[in-house]
Parts: structure tokens; sequence; C-alpha cells
């Protein structure tokens, strides 16, 4: 009795996993995030792989690459390329290199402020110091924004079942 309900058992969660592969397995594939070591695969359309300076996002059909400094900027903008939000999925693009550059930038007047003798010069630094720290603010802000909207995507898409993606 107990090997029939064992073999039962076994022929039920293989009936279930057949079911699924043939049935749910493109739809499944559109909406699976697998990581592995260095490397995230997004949706069966993108590869995340961990590079020197950030992370590079590659079509996994089409030979074109895009590079982010933050993991998360390259979740979201996969997010919005899979929802075909291009215009979405650009932003996050030109914010993360926004957010890049400023970093820099931010170093390197920050180093010249600490060196600078000369106090006009200083003043100068300082400005340029400031203005970068207010435009990297802005584009944090905004980059909150998309990623928030690309969660609501992802919500709307396995909570409330809105299948327009």
């Amino acid at each position: 009795m107990v090997n029939m309900i064992k073999i039962y058992g076994i022929c039920w969660w293989v009936k279930i996993i057949n079911f699924v592969k043939k049935e749910y397995s493109k739809e499944l594939k559109n909406f699976t995030i697998i990581k592995e070591d260095n490397t995230y695969l997004l949706f069966d359309k993108f590869k995340i792989s961990r590079v020197k300076n950030g992370y590079e996002v590659s079509f996994i059909r089409v030979t074109e690459n895009h590079f982010f400094s933050e993991l998360r900027n390259a979740v979201t903008y996969c997010i919005f390329e899979t929802f075909k939000k291009y215009d979405e999925a650009n932003k996050v693009k030109d914010l993360d290199r926004v957010l890049a550059h400023s970093d820099y930038s931010i170093l390197l007047s920050k180093k010249l402020v600490r060196k600078e003798k000369l106090n006009d010069q200083k003043i100068v630094y300082l400005t340029k110091l400031n203005e970068e720290s207010l435009r990297q603010k802005q584009a944090v802000e905004e980059l909150e924004k998309l990623i928030n909207i690309s969660r609501s995507l992802l919500h709307k898409k396995f909570y409330v079942g809105d299948n327009k993606g």
C-alpha cells in the first residue's frame, strides 16, 4: 500500500510538471528571473552580467548591449523593455549615465576643493560641487519614480491579472 501511494504521488507530480511545461512555459518564461553566479537571466529576453564598472545588459536573441552603474537600474530598464515602455527604458539609461558622471564629477570637485589654496578658485570648485550634487539628487529622485513605476507594472501583471504587456 505504501509503495502504491509513493508511485501514485510521483505520477501525480510528473503530470503536474508536464502540464506546466506544456501549457504555461511560455508565459512563465516571460516573467522569470534566474540568478546564476554573477549573471541574471530576465524574462527570457535579457542577460545581466557583472562587469568591471557596473552591469552589462545584453539581449539574448539580439546583439545589443547596454551598460549600467547599478543592478537596480539595469533591472528597471529590462522591465520597461519587456512592457514595451521604450521612452521610460531610454530615460533609465540616460539617468544612469547622469548618475555615473555625477559621481565622478563630485569626487573630482571634492579633491580639487581640498587641494586648492586660492579662495576664488575654491569658490568655483564648491559651486561646481553644489551643482553636481543637485543634479545627482534630481536624477536619483527621477530614477526612484521610474523604479516605482516598473514595480507597479510587475505588480499589475502578477497580482491584478493585467495581461497587457
